[in-house]
């Protein structure tokens, strides 16, 4: 049973055009270190993380580039020290504070990452991606409650995010045993 209903949520995530990735992938979290302002939520189709954006400093994206192919390398103590030291230079850029906590996830670090994703919401409540990396986090923690509302919130900030609908509806159907819910993402 849960077999076919995974199934029936897979074909309706294709005939919604879901792009098929891997849970724990978000690609909009790392195009840049930019932060927006805080601002209501988007509209259906606009994903909140490109309104408003600010510029940075070349000094920044020239050091997020260089600490995204140490990334690439999976250096995560080079990664680590040098996501670190941008973060004390620029501690407002929320894809800064998402890598570093997607790099204390990688290095086993729990206590580290929560922090470190809780900041780069509130840097940027506009970052659906690291939203959906903080629930993706938490569910790997077992806190299912806490994913949900993080899944949740996300959705109220931007109805139209694939991943978050797509992350959800994992959690609904696998961890949470609800397939109704799990069909309506």
């Amino acid at each position: 049973m849960r077999c076919a209903i995974t199934q029936l949520i897979l074909v309706q995530m294709l005939l919604i055009g879901c792009a098929a990735q891997p849970v724990a992938v978000v690609t909009d979290t790392r195009s840049t270190p930019d932060a927006i302002p805080a601002a209501s939520a988007g509209s259906y189709d606009t994903n909140p993380y490109l309104q408003g954006r600010q510029p940075v400093p070349v000094d920044a994206e020239h050091r997020f580039a260089q600490a995204q192919v140490l990334l690439e390398k999976e250096d995560w103590q080079g990664a680590l020290q040098e996501l670190q030291a941008l973060a004390d230079s620029y501690p407002r850029l929320s894809g800064i504070s998402l890598d570093l906590a997607l790099v204390y996830r990688q290095l086993g670090d729990a206590e580290q990452a929560g922090p470190w994703f809780q900041r780069s919401i509130t840097d940027n409540p506009g970052n659906i991606g690291a939203y959906n990396e903080y629930g993706i986090f938490l569910r790997e923690q077992g806190q299912f409650a806490e994913a949900e509302a993080i899944y949740l919130l996300a959705l109220a900030r931007w109805e139209a995010s694939a991943d978050t609908h797509r992350n959800i509806g994992i959690l609904y159907d696998l961890y949470l045993g609800d397939p109704q819910k799990a069909l309506q993402h």
